[in-house]
């Protein structure tokens, strides 16, 4: 890892709903990678630049998502 600016950034998986956290640093050279879902597989951020992703986790909270609807499934019949 370079010795650039860290920044700790969240992201909330569009297919399932899950909140992760990375930390997030800036590199003097080109990186490119892509992190997926541990839950349903879906790429949950995909980059490329002069910064890179590491130490993903499971966010403990996550804030609210604005003008999105959390998709709920009801049993038939229900």
């Amino acid at each position: 890892m370079a010795s650039g600016i860290w920044t700790t950034e969240y992201f909330i998986c569009t297919d399932c709903g899950m909140s992760y956290t990375a930390t997030k640093e800036q590199h003097p050279d080109h990186h490119s990678g892509s992190f997926d879902c541990k839950v349903c597989g879906s790429v949950v951020h995909a980059w490329t630049g002069f910064y890179d992703f590491f130490d993903w986790s499971s966010a403990k909270t996550a804030a609210p998502v604005f003008g999105k609807k959390r998709v709920t499934h009801k049993a038939p019949g229900v």
